[in-house]
């Protein structure tokens, strides 16, 4: 199917009045169909239920969340429970990855001084990924590379020990930036470490002041 949309996105001024776009899936269709488990779940077998549980298999696989993958997915889910975005439950395939109340698109990035696989005494340097990447509407992917977002929540698991969980947000710093800047300022750069991001002067906040910070960052676009 294809449709015309109107696009008054304030960060990616490049853009025509409207375009046109092909989708296999809407980001709609998504979010009313998408089903949230809660883990009590049985496997079945021969029609019956087995006392394996779809929580048992979630232990198993997501445990370790200093694992990068999963720390991304985990620092989506602090963003999404601290805006209480619309988003029923995590869809990889988007072109961005939460939606505030307000329809902002916002892409999330992490990032840990600590990883997985290294020892307790060597620390990571803090970078996030910010390149442009060619959106995919479940049918096909878009014809040009960019930004599919409106801001970025950039977020940095602080902690230096391993005593520390990854569970306490005392130790969780977030760092909101429009995506105008990024594309004003380095604009095709791939990478951008936390040095270099200061110096787009983000918002930086707790986990608490989390929703002001966006807020903040939506006002201020509004108002250029």
């Amino acid at each position: 199917m294809s449709r015309t949309i109107k696009c008054s996105c304030p960060c990616i001024p490049s853009l025509p009045a409207t375009i046109s776009v092909s989708y296999g899936r809407s980001w709609k269709d998504t979010e009313e169909t998408m089903e949230q488990l809660n883990g009590n779940e049985p496997f079945t077998l021969h029609g019956s239920d087995t006392s394996i549980m779809l929580q048992d298999f979630w232990r198993w696989a997501y445990s370790d969340l200093l694992n990068n993958t999963h720390r991304g997915v985990l620092a989506e889910f602090l963003v999404h429970s601290a805006l209480e975005t619309k988003d029923v439950a995590r869809a990889d395939w988007l072109p961005f990855d939460l939606t505030s109340l307000s329809g902002l698109r916002i892409e999330v990035k992490s990032s840990a001084y600590l990883q997985a696989w290294t020892p307790e005494d060597v620390f990571s340097q803090i970078s996030f990924d910010i390149a442009k990447k060619f959106a995919w509407d479940g049918a096909t992917y878009a014809s040009m590379a960019m930004r599919n977002s409106d801001l970025y929540v950039f977020c940095v698991f602080t902690a230096r020990t391993r005593d520390v969980s990854i569970l306490d947000l005392d130790y969780w710093d977030f760092y909101v930036l429009p995506t105008s800047v990024l594309n004003e300022k380095v604009p095709e750069q791939k990478t951008i470490t936390l040095s270099s991001l200061l110096k787009l002067e983000p918002v930086k906040t707790d986990f608490a002041g989390l929703p002001a910070a966006v807020e903040s960052v939506r006002l201020s676009n509004e108002t250029t």
